[in-house]
């Protein structure tokens, strides 16, 4: 009986410590086992996080208007094309203040357009040492047109006829047959006036003055580059003749119009 008992006791001892070690590790492990409560390590997080943020970044970027600043009528041209999976075609003329075959302002612009713009536009140049009275009435326009444009820059020969004797109603004179010739050649055409560089001299400012006033009375966009330009020193950004900028010179006209037409 003696046995008996201390076997008993034995038991009830053993079943007393396995029952309080249960208790023990259920409440010590609950912080831990139970899923709802249970924390995730910072480094799980952070890379989705970043992943989200570049994702949104990327879309915002794609969503940026590049053409912005662009007339309302070439903007909605220029969707239409991409719609339409046609190149959107840019033509620059002027004169030799182009720099077309010298790295000039013209060659730069054409460059960050393709950059920007990729597949989406076509660029031409072309640049002439004539007068605007003799571009309108010789064949140099038909080659201005070809492939019919959808947006023409023209910097419009104000400085060569100034130094020619063309009178600035002659000169605004041959901006409109131009205009309707472009338009005949393509009716949803936009004309874009913009001065030459400017030089040390008396009456060739009048002459801009009045192209701008003549841009706004006939309702052509006209881009200002001369307010980028410095009022003094212009000998430091033209070559020695004048007759076109210089490299410095050449980098003040781009950059003005590379924030027009490509809005960052």
């Amino acid at each position: 009986m003696k046995h008996f008992l201390l076997v008993v006791l034995a038991l009830a001892c053993g079943a007393v410590l396995i029952m309080g070690n249960l208790y023990w590790q259920n409440r010590t492990g609950q912080t831990t086992d139970d899923p709802k409560v249970e924390s995730k390590p910072v480094s799980a997080v952070a890379p989705k996080d970043a992943e989200e943020k570049e994702e949104k970044k990327e879309e915002k970027k794609e969503e940026k208007d590049l053409t912005a600043n662009w007339p309302e009528e070439a903007r909605d041209l220029y969707k239409k094309r991409v719609e339409d999976e046609e190149a959107f075609k840019i033509t620059i003329i002027g004169s030799l203040a182009l720099g077309a075959s010298e790295g000039g302002w013209a060659p730069q612009l054409k460059e960050a357009l393709l950059s920007a713009y990729g597949d989406s536009i076509e660029v031409k140049i072309d640049e002439w040492d004539t007068t605007s009275v003799e571009f309108v009435n010789s064949s140099d326009v038909e080659d201005a047109l070809e492939g019919s444009p959808d947006l023409v820059l023209w910097e419009p020969f104000t400085l060569v006829d100034n130094s020619n004797g063309v009178g600035p109603v002659q000169n605004h004179d041959s901006i409109l047959i131009f205009d309707r010739k472009l338009h005949e050649a393509n009716e949803e055409a936009t004309l874009i006036l913009q001065p030459p560089h400017p030089i040390e001299a008396t009456y060739y400012p009048l002459d801009v003055d009045e192209l701008k006033t003549f841009a706004e009375e006939e309702g052509f966009t006209y881009l200002d580059h001369w307010s980028e330009w410095p009022d003094d020193n212009l000998a430091d950004y033209l070559i020695e003749s004048q007759d076109t900028p210089n490299a410095k010179g050449y980098t003040v006209w781009k950059d003005y119009l590379v924030d027009y037409f490509i809005e960052d």
